[in-house]
């Protein structure tokens, strides 16, 4: 049986190495976090979110066990809900109805974790019964709202500057449990660029500053 020299076991472990290096390298290659591409169809079944809001409050009490009768199975509202809870620095939201309880949980976790939250919304939609925008304002997240005749009638968030969420979906109860919507859920950044765009121009036309109120005699 040949045995290789010393020079000859030396250029075999030089060519061990190389191809450990190279399958690694391509592993991380493979498994390396792909950007998200999401769809979300609703309407949502019924499940149970208090341990995936539980768990983002990050109170560091040991989870207790929801005494509901609801399922915590995997649902596009929990999908969306941890979209949402992916922000570290920044969320604007543009939304003509906002009524989900677990909906502006999630929102105001985030502005108590530090995330810069900004929330533009329609002025007729805000005040109605269950609206959440009172809750965020309480909490010191920043709102604005349209102040002539149509409808600011946008459905879309922005995630860190780079996840744009956007489709049919008023964050309600109603739309999340018994419409037909959809959700659209995308990381790119040059997409999500022109959806921030579009929310500074409306972020800066709704400053209150800008406001022209009429009296009522003329």
């Amino acid at each position: 049986m040949w045995v290789p020299g010393a020079e000859g076991r030396q250029a075999l472990a030089v060519a061990m190495a190389a191809a450990a290096t190279l399958a690694v390298a391509m592993a991380a290659r493979r498994w390396r976090r792909r950007p998200v591409r999401e769809v979300l169809f609703f309407p949502s079944p019924p499940s149970c979110t208090e341990a995936l809001l539980a768990e983002a409050a990050g109170t560091g009490a040991p989870a207790q066990p929801c005494p509901c009768p609801l399922p915590s199975s995997d649902c596009p509202l929990s999908r969306l809900l941890r979209r949402l809870l992916s922000a570290r620095r920044s969320l604007d939201i543009c939304l003509f109805a906002f009524s989900c309880p677990q909906l502006g949980l999630a929102v105001r976790l985030l502005h108590r974790r530090g995330v810069r939250v900004r929330v533009v919304t329609d002025a007729q939609y805000m005040g109605l019964r269950g609206s959440q925008i009172g809750l965020l304002r309480q909490a010191g997240i920043q709102v604005r709202h349209d102040q002539g005749q149509g409808y600011m009638h946008h459905k879309f968030a922005i995630v860190d500057r780079r996840m744009l969420i956007t489709g049919s979906l008023n964050w309600t109860t109603q739309a999340i449990q018994s419409n037909r919507e959809n959700v659209l859920v995308v990381e790119d950044a040059e997409y999500a660029k022109l959806y921030l765009d579009e929310f500074e121009r409306i972020w800066e036309e709704y400053n209150p500053t800008n406001y022209k109120f009429v009296s009522q005699g003329q």
